[in-house]
């Protein structure tokens, strides 16, 4: 079989692992059964209910986000993130763009932010550099494959014990 990318960031190394990798398939007449929608239902301690719905085929070329909590909601588009106070009636938004950040950054620039802040923890030797540790980042992969055991045996998948998730803004 013929190396595929092999570390090179060549035109010719793409074009081989268009060729003779998985990349080049096309999605529908093959055997990716990669969800293209899904609809999640989660319960977490303290009867904290979430429900996520994913949809890859829409309009727009942004992820789109919204998250309602009993206290206010965000809504992002790939650019701009807006955070609605129930309480107040006010909207705080984030454009960003303007923090130097773009859609085609990888992740609107959100990886090269989790590299960056995990490197300036090692540097400074302050894990207070990073906005989660291994415990969230696990707890939070946890919840993702449990998703996709439930997507693939629909079944309810339930842990021992509830990960510890959290979130900050």
């Amino acid at each position: 079989m013929a190396r595929v990318m092999a570390g090179e960031l060549t035109s010719e190394a793409v074009e081989r692992a268009l060729e003779f990798g998985p990349y080049g398939r096309c999605v529908w007449a093959s055997d990716n059964d990669v969800v293209d929608h899904q609809v999640v239902q989660m319960q977490f301690e303290g009867d904290v209910l979430v429900s996520f719905t994913l949809t890859a085929l829409s309009e727009g070329s942004h992820r789109k986000t919204r998250i309602f909590g009993t206290k206010g909601q965000i809504t992002a588009d790939g650019q701009m993130i807006d955070i609605f106070d129930f309480m107040t009636g006010t909207t705080r938004r984030i454009d960003t763009d303007a923090m130097g950040h773009a859609a085609a950054d990888g992740h609107a620039g959100g990886d090269i932010g989790l590299v960056r802040a995990f490197v300036e923890s090692i540097r400074s030797g302050e894990p207070t550099e990073l906005a989660s540790g291994a415990r969230e980042s696990l707890a939070s992969h946890r919840v993702v494959f449990a998703a996709e055991r439930a997507r693939r045996t629909g079944t309810i998948v339930q842990f021992e014990s509830q990960p510890a998730v959290s979130f900050a803004l």
